[in-house]
């Protein structure tokens, strides 16, 4: 019986299983367009759309054993598509989030394309969630924990002691602490700091306001 069920679940409804994928990836593609990710609504609907027809073909095709076998090869397009938005920018790393996107757009457009209607729904709506609400646990995570790796110039070794002090007097944690000597006899401190970001920006104009300090970056 559940066979039965499980047959007309997936052989049934076509075109609704179209305009739902098209719909899905829309919605996710909407989060992503305001946000001014470089994939967007048309980009994840097409996503949905598209991994819904080849689920589609996969079964129209009258492949029964080897079902898989077009599954994964989504899979694997997708994973190019997603490698194609993340960047890397000196120490950062962006597009990632997006990369996730398009995995999971693929994943709900799957789940439509052989009839489960409302294990898509409820991918839609944690998406979103993860997406948007979660947007705003990340930012309270990132204000009160933020790491910084500094490299910072004195002018004499005594300064690395000033420094480590005043670390201490901010609040800030820190760990491995290097020091070493540059070409042009500056000493050089390589530390990475831990805090929360006003503390950390407080860090930097104390940097900026000693003489003894010839510069710094992070």
């Amino acid at each position: 019986m559940h066979q039965t069920f499980l047959s007309a679940n997936v052989y049934n409804d076509e075109i609704l299983k179209i305009f739902l994928s098209v719909l899905c990836g829309s919605i996710l593609g909407f989060e992503r367009e305001i946000r001014g990710k470089s994939a967007g609504f048309r980009t994840l609907a097409l996503i949905c759309f598209g991994s819904t027809i080849f689920t589609i073909c996969s079964y129209l095709l009258g492949v029964v054993d080897n079902r898989d076998r077009i599954a994964a090869n989504i899979i694997t397009g997708v994973g190019f598509l997603g490698a194609g938005v993340i960047f890397r920018n000196n120490i950062t790393v962006s597009g990632i989030t997006t990369a996730a996107s398009i995995w999971i757009a693929a994943a709900i457009g799957m789940l439509i394309g052989i009839g489960e209607f409302f294990l898509a729904g409820i991918s839609v709506i944690l998406s979103l969630f993860i997406l948007y609400a979660m947007d705003y646990i990340q930012f309270w995570i990132d204000d009160r924990f933020q790491h910084r790796d500094y490299s910072i110039l004195l002018k004499g070794k005594a300064e690395s002691v000033v420094l480590s002090n005043q670390l201490k007097a901010f609040g800030l944690n820190y760990n491995n602490l290097k020091i070493s000597r540059s070409s042009d006899q500056l000493v050089v401190v390589q530390v990475q700091v831990t805090g929360k970001k006003n503390k950390l920006e407080a860090f930097n104009d104390w940097l900026l306001d000693q003489d003894t300090i010839d510069s710094f970056d992070w």
